[in-house]
């Protein structure tokens, strides 16, 4: 053996370790390893102990066969069953097919196929700004109430009539009341659309009273609105214009609709009226 004290790197080459020993009891199926290796300048022995299990498996018939097929190619000569170097082995994955699932699979289809006639010539129309999108998408149903929608206030009062009646009225809708004048109100139902401009892609910068100023060149202007964020404050790129008169207002749609104001092109366009 070489000195206690002796560095491993300084052993000679032609100081030998004894050869592994490899025993296997075929009884067990433990196969036991026994070497030999320098650690700190002395003889250590290393005894391991493996177990081989076989695990076999029942496959087809067919499977079977072909796996005792000659190898060809790179793999020609080499025993059977699929070599590790050159081949890699995954796990087995089965598929189980139901009773008539092609024929569901048709069935699902049909019905696909028949929603989407009957969608075909079916246009999307948005109940708030009547643009070719979704009502959910649109962009001005913050700002804009949906036809169903009624104007109400917070916080409502009884109605103090002779009749005796329960009923609720709004105080924009009352008798005398100041913003039951023609005009006043944005979303009043009974409003005339016929004078009312529809103004899309307005600056987010944009006021009522530069819109007014700016549509106010072809006619009396009775109000401006632009659409905005109640939580930003800033436009929403929307706006309707009042003019007093249908021709002031068709004079102004013609000239305005393409104008170029604050790096945006106006489209200007009749309100539609809400049935």
């Amino acid at each position: 053996m070489p000195p206690r004290n002796m560095n491993w790197a300084d052993i000679d080459d032609d100081y030998d370790l004894p050869t592994p020993e490899i025993t296997e009891d075929p009884a067990t199926g433990i196969k036991t390893i026994v070497e030999y290796r320098i650690d700190g300048g002395k003889k250590v022995k290393i005894t391991r102990r493996i177990r081989s299990t076989i695990i076999k498996e029942k496959v087809k018939h067919a499977v079977a066969e072909r796996k005792k097929w000659a190898k060809f190619g790179l793999e020609k000569g080499r025993k059977e069953g699929p070599d590790l170097s050159t081949t890699t082995v995954a796990e087995n994955m089965n598929i189980k097919f139901s009773i008539g699932w092609s024929k569901n699979k048709k069935e699902e289809t049909s019905d696909d196929k028949t929603m989407l006639d009957k969608l075909k010539d079916k246009k999307v129309t948005c109940r708030i700004c009547k643009g070719d999108h979704f009502t959910t998408r649109c962009p001005y149903k913050e700002s804009m109430p949906t036809e169903d929608a009624s104007v109400c206030d917070p916080n409502p009062e009884p109605e103090l009539s002779g009749g005796g009646g329960s009923r609720y009225i709004a105080p924009h809708m009352r008798a005398g009341s100041k913003r039951d004048a023609a005009g006043d109100s944005m979303y009043r139902r009974d409003r005339d659309d016929s004078t009312t401009l529809r103004v899309t892609n307005v600056s987010e910068d944009a006021t009522d009273e530069d819109l007014k100023v700016l549509f106010g060149r072809y006619g009396p202007v009775t109000r401006a609105f632009v659409g905005k964020d109640h939580a930003t404050g800033r436009g929403k790129g929307f706006a309707f214009i009042n003019f007093a008169d249908r021709d002031s207002a068709t004079k102004a749609c013609e000239k305005m609709d393409g104008f170029g104001y604050d790096n945006l092109i106006l489209r200007v366009e009749f309100s539609k009226a809400r049935e």
